[in-house]
């Protein structure tokens, strides 16, 4: 995942809000800037370097500078503000935002509003980019409180993933729906709940198939495993081989 380094060199360039009409398309083009876009209502619907991407009320989304960016589909008529600005993609870092993530609405759509009046009355540079920088410090700050989130999220997993775990579970567990329960843990961990789930039980299978002479089939159903060609063909994913076989290279 790419992320903005926050204590780099940003550079404002222009804001405004926008409104697509009913079957209107995002704009096909390359832009010389990156693009923060804050989705109020609707889905915002574009295609970036080959890749289709659905951007939802309460969530951002950056698109970087130099881009190929397409119109591929209608978007469902999205109400939001673009911020163009400049500053570079990085891969880590200690003070880093996403380049997709939600928002709390309540707190940032008045400054939202604040900015675009601002950008468009042309005040005093020093204004806008004060509403700016608290726009990108809200948005980390946010992505803080999920990242701990997504934390406690893997630590119940961790704790209980025999006690069939399952996406309504957790979405009552945390308070969250469905799928945001999925997109901040993905976005922390890079898999799914339940592929980090089943990683957990294939690691342990692995662990019982190396040391113990248990059969197959039980150590699979010990490890969480209800249905044993899930097992298998997780397995095999994971190692290239099958159970049997990681068993008699490791007994070597």
């Amino acid at each position: 995942m790419k992320y903005i380094d926050l204590n780099s060199d940003i550079k404002y360039e222009a804001a405004s809000m926008r409104i697509f009409m009913k079957g209107e398309r995002h704009v096909t083009r390359v832009c010389p800037h990156n693009v923060l876009l804050i989705v109020f209502e609707g889905v915002l619907k574009f295609n970036e370097d080959g890749t289709d991407y659905e951007i939802n009320h309460g969530e951002y989304y950056i698109q970087r500078k130099g881009g190929i960016q397409k119109g591929n589909y209608e978007s469902d008529e999205p109400k939001y503000l673009y911020i163009h600005f400049n500053s570079d993609f990085v891969e880590s870092g200690e003070t880093i935002l996403p380049v997709r993530g939600n928002y709390n609405m309540e707190r940032l759509l008045p400054l939202c509003r604040k900015l675009d009046k601002y950008a468009h009355e042309k005040r005093p540079r020093t204004e806008v980019l004060s509403i700016f920088y608290e726009i990108l410090s809200l948005l980390y700050k946010k992505d803080k409180h999920e990242n701990e989130t997504a934390r406690k999220i893997r630590r119940y997993i961790e704790e209980n993933y025999l006690d069939n775990i399952t996406l309504q579970k957790l979405s009552k567990e945390f308070s969250f729906s469905k799928n945001h329960v999925i997109n901040i843990f993905k976005a922390e961990y890079g898999v799914t709940p339940f592929e980090y789930i089943n990683n957990i039980k294939i690691k342990n299978c692995e662990y019982l198939l190396e040391v113990t002479g248990e059969s197959i089939e039980n150590i699979a159903f010990n490890c969480g495993f209800n249905n044993y060609s899930q097992f298998y063909r997780l397995f095999i994913r994971k190692n290239g081989m099958t159970p049997k076989e990681y068993r008699n290279l490791k007994s070597y």
